[in-house]
This record gives structure tokens, C-alpha cells and sequence, in this order.
């Protein structure tokens, strides 16, 4: 008997051995069946990227002024600020509430306190700001770090304090008197020296002002620039750039900003551009006796290089002779002389309106000889300089 069965065909059918060698045969279906659970699966297992949020941080800012200063054992001016915010990075951040905010000064060395603590905590408020107690500097002069901080976050604000001596007058080191043609660099710095109501240098980091009422200094672009004291109680300018249109005599002034009402004063000059810088006749040659004073004041004229020539005024003219000392036994090393003025081998006069440079009274040392020279220097700018020359000689 035979049994008609209908297959399909060998391409839409799949057969395997089972473990006796025996050919098992699949329907189609089956293989189907199969495929479609794949396709759903992997259907399933596919999607589009999803949108990264970025996880909010919590940031700490300290708010101005994060730079302050004060004399030794007296509180600072203003209190210590920060903002706390939080928020992707890169955005405004939403301030955050409440936060417990710790401020931390130095354990040791320059420093302060709290209200007798050098760590103390302020909760923000509703605008995400904490402001610390008054802080009040220790005995120790130097400079340091407070640092603001909050638990949730590895941010911190830090602000720079200093501790300074109690500061005297401060008196003018350097570049005072000074002239220089308009529009250009003055050929000297200008410098202060600070000390203590005992006398001794202020010490380094105390801060000093300098203010000019025209012209720039190189570092600001400004009319004033702020230099800091170094060890020796000195603080020096950045090079000041003369007024390309103020002209004749003015004053930059120095101070300190620790509520210290003196000042030191620099008395400059912006000129026109000098050209000549000529002895006058009788000025040179002179002789007289040792130990008197030469017959005829030295002195110059300085004009520029217009035709015909105009005279330069308020020029700093300086006067030099040259150096000497006195031995135990009152002998001079060198032929020179010394000006009344001064008592010195060196004066500064400014030109009249005339451009007229003339020396206050020149008087001759003890030792005999010569010549020798006496310069007499005007600045044209910073590097270049005209000098005229007296020839001398004590009989």
C-alpha cells in the first residue's frame, strides 16, 4: 500500500542527523518560524541615540574684592564674599540655597582670624552669596590665601591677603626731577622707599600707588599703576610715558593705600624736542684758587631745531663734576669743586623761558690742578641725552 506524501521542495526544507545517523527533516515553517523571532528580536534591540544630559556642578566664585590688604594686628576693609551656583558647565548656574560655605585662613605664619578663629562657616542665601565675619590680620607681615569651600563640591574661591608694617611718609628713591620731549618714555623709573613708624623698611608686598595727571605708564595704559615693596621697603614704577600735548612742570605722586594720608611727590617735565645744548662763553674756560668759588656761575642754553631755533624751557638740566673724596687728613682725592645748592659735586636746574640752564654757586676744593671737566646733561628722550662741558682749574 502506498501513501502519496507531498513535500517541499529540497530548497525550502532543512534536514540534520540526529545522534543514531538518522536524517530528521524540518518543515519550512519551522525555519519561518525561526527567522521571524530573529528579525523581531534584533527589531527590538534596535533605537536611536538618546540626548546626554549633562550632570549639574556646583561651583564656588569668589566676589570682589578678592585682593586685599591691611597693616599688621587690623582688620581688612571688607569682608569675604563668594557666590555659590550650580548647573551644566558652560551655563549661568542657578544659585544654590542654603549651602553651608566654610572660610579657611593659614593654621600658621602670616595669617588672621575670625572673630578669634581662623576657620569660620556662613550659610548662602537666597541670592546663592555667603559673606564671612570681618577678617583680621595676625601679627605675622606676608602674604597668603584664604581659602571659601563647600562640602558638596571640590570647587573653591581663594583670596589673596597680604600683611603689611605700619607704613611712615614714604619718600621719593628715584626719577624725581625728570624732563623728557613730549610723547616719549621718561629715562627713569620712579621709585619710593617705605619704613615703619621705627624706621625700618615696611618689608616686601606693601602696595604703592603711583598717580600721574597725564601720559601713561607702560604696564596700565593709564594714568596710574600700583607697584608692590620689595624687601628693602622700595617700590619702583613701570616706565611713565610723557604727554604727547601737556607740556611744562607737573607732579605724579605716590601713596600707600594703607589709610596713610602722606605722599611722595615727583616733579617732572614734558619739553619740546632739544637739539643744542650749548656752555655759554664766560662759563668756560675758568680758573680760580682752591677752596674759593669760580668767578662766573656756570650755565647753558638749550634750544630745538626749529629756524631759527626756539628756546626750550622747563628742561632739567643736570650739573656733574667730578667725584672726590676726603682723606683722614682732610686732603681731596681729585681736583673738583662742589655747588652751593647742594653741597655736592651735582645739581638739577630747569631752563627759563629763554632755555636757560644756570648752576647755583660752584666753588672749588682744596686740591690744586685741573683741568677738569664739569658736564652739564639735558634729556632729549629715554637714551639720548645733549651734554655741554666747562673745562676748570684750581690754582
Amino acid at each position: 500500500m502506498h501513501r502519496n506524501l507531498t513535500m517541499a521542495p529540497r530548497s525550502a526544507r532543512t534536514s540534520r542527523k540526529n545522534g543514531r545517523g538518522t536524517m530528521i527533516r524540518t518543515p519550512y515553517w519551522g525555519v519561518l518560524a525561526s527567522i521571524l523571532i530573529a528579525i523581531a528580536f534584533l527589531t527590538g534591540c534596535n533605537s536611536t541615540p538618546a540626548t546626554v544630559t549633562q550632570s549639574p556642578v556646583t561651583t564656588v566664585l569668589a566676589n570682589s574684592p578678592s585682593q586685599q590688604y591691611t597693616v599688621i594686628n587690623t582688620p581688612f576693609a571688607s569682608t569675604l564674599s563668594v557666590t555659590v551656583t550650580t548647573g551644566p558647565i558652560g551655563t549661568v548656574g542657578t544659585p544654590v540655597v542654603g549651602a553651608t560655605v566654610t572660610f579657611s585662613a593659614p593654621g600658621a605664619g602670616a595669617g588672621g582670624a575670625f572673630s578669634g578663629s581662623t576657620s569660620v562657616t556662613a550659610p548662602t542665601n537666597s541670592s546663592g552669596v555667603a559673606v564671612s565675619p570681618i577678617f583680621t590680620a595676625n601679627g605675622t607681615v606676608g602674604t597668603y590665601n584664604i581659602i571659601a569651600s563647600v562640602a558638596s563640591t571640590t570647587s573653591t574661591a581663594l583670596f589673596n591677603m597680604a600683611n603689611t608694617l605700619v607704613p611712615a611718609p614714604i619718600t621719593v628713591s628715584g626719577g624725581s626731577p625728570q624732563s623728557t620731549s613730549f610723547g616719549t618714555q621718561f629715562a627713569s623709573t620712579l621709585s619710593v622707599t617705605v619704613k615703619n613708624a621705627s624706621g625700618s623698611p615696611v618689608g616686601a608686598n606693601l602696595p604703592v600707588t603711583f598717580t600721574a595727571p597725564d601720559g601713561y605708564f607702560t604696564d596700565t595704559d593709564a594714568v596710574t599703576t600700583t607697584a608692590l615693596t620689595n624687601a628693602s621697603g622700595v617700590a619702583t614704577s613701570t616706565p611713565y610715558v610723557a604727554s604727547g600735548t601737556v607740556g611744562g612742570l607737573y607732579s605724579v605722586t605716590a601713596s600707600t593705600v594703607d589709610s596713610d594720608p602722606s605722599t611722595a611727590t615727583f616733579t617732572l617735565s614734558n619739553t619740546i624736542v632739544p637739539a643744542t645744548n650749548t656752555a655759554s662763553a664766560a662759563s668756560t674756560p675758568q680758573t680760580t684758587t682752591s677752596g674759593t668759588a669760580f668767578p662766573a656761575a656756570l650755565s647753558v642754553t638749550v634750544l630745538d631745531g626749529s629756524t631759527p631755533p626756539v628756546p626750550v624751557s622747563n628742561a632739567l638740566v643736570t650739573f656733574t663734576a667730578p667725584a672726590f673724596t676726603v682723606n683722614t687728613s682732610g686732603v681731596d682725592s681729585t681736583s673738583s669743586g662742589t655747588f652751593a645748592d647742594t653741597g655736592t659735586v651735582t645739581t638739577n636746574v630747569w631752563t627759563d623761558s629763554s632755555g636757560v640752564a644756570t648752576a647755583p654757586t660752584f666753588t672749588a676744593n682744596t686740591l690744586k690742578g685741573g683741568p677738569y671737566t664739569v658736564s652739564a646733561t639735558v634729556v632729549v628722550k629715554s637714551g639720548t641725552t645733549l651734554t655741554a662741558k666747562f673745562s676748570l682749574t684750581n690754582n
